[in-house]
């Protein structure tokens, strides 16, 4: 059994989010290997309206009145539906229409429409496209609901290296090199831990390495800004 712990802050090259370890020595596995994935840590520092980095995601855009309007949403990590609610309204209110936002916080769900303005809400900004891509539906041409809005700024990750890349491995978009997915449970600013169940275990196809290559993803696959750095072991049996 060999154990590598890992830590992005020992990275040879990458960023916190997207990098790569350098090994003191070449390891050579056959093919017949098992790995899993333990003591994962990361604080958890990214907001639900982010300004900064790749992952920035303050503002939305909306087609009505024949014009795509992209309007900024105040950035800050928000705890209470009706603050994010408010602050969509606040960034949408200034496009001709009877504008309503609404959170309801017992089943996650957000609700956007106007009262005789029809409209579609545009993958030409991040937020958008990100309530978009999650499951939503509507009554009319002046209504969004949408089913699943965590006030988090993540609440899903998946580790992933592409050198352990497996078919038997299935993520999001069919990604073979995931190794694990990870929910967030705690809040902003605090650490969230995770290992995998005891009898769980990922094969390892056969591979000779001295670097290997991590990253973190979301539920589309798309690389993480954590805002810091993470770490964890991995066990090699």
């Amino acid at each position: 059994m060999r154990q590598i712990f890992v830590d992005s802050r020992d990275r040879s090259s990458g960023t916190s989010s997207d990098f790569t370890v350098t090994l003191p020595q070449t390891i050579a596995l056959n093919g017949k290997h098992q790995g899993r994935i333990d003591d994962f840590r990361l604080p958890v520092a990214i907001p639900t309206i982010n300004s900064q980095g790749p992952g920035a995601n303050n503002s939305i855009s909306i087609n009505a009145h024949g014009s795509v309007h992209v309007r900024g949403i105040q950035a800050g990590n928000i705890s209470d539906g009706d603050v994010l609610a408010n602050r969509i309204f606040e960034a949408i209110k200034t496009i001709s229409g009877a504008w309503t936002v609404a959170y309801d916080k017992e089943n996650m769900q957000l609700r956007i429409e106007t009262a005789g303005t029809p409209f579609n809400l545009t993958p030409d900004a991040p937020y958008s496209k990100w309530l978009l891509e999650r499951p939503h539906f509507r009554n009319s041409d002046q209504h969004y609901q949408f089913l699943y809005v965590p006030l988090q700024g993540l609440d899903m990750c998946y580790l992933c290296c592409p050198q352990f890349s497996n078919l038997d491995n299935v993520g999001p978009k069919g990604a073979s090199e995931v190794l694990c997915s990870i929910p967030i449970t705690v809040g902003f600013g605090s650490v969230q831990h995770y290992s995998m169940s005891n009898s769980v275990y990922f094969d390892i196809p056969a591979s000779t390495f001295q670097t290997l290559s991590f990253s973190l993803r979301d539920r589309n696959f798309n690389l993480v800004n954590t805002h810091a750095n993470f770490s964890f072991t991995l066990t090699i049996d």
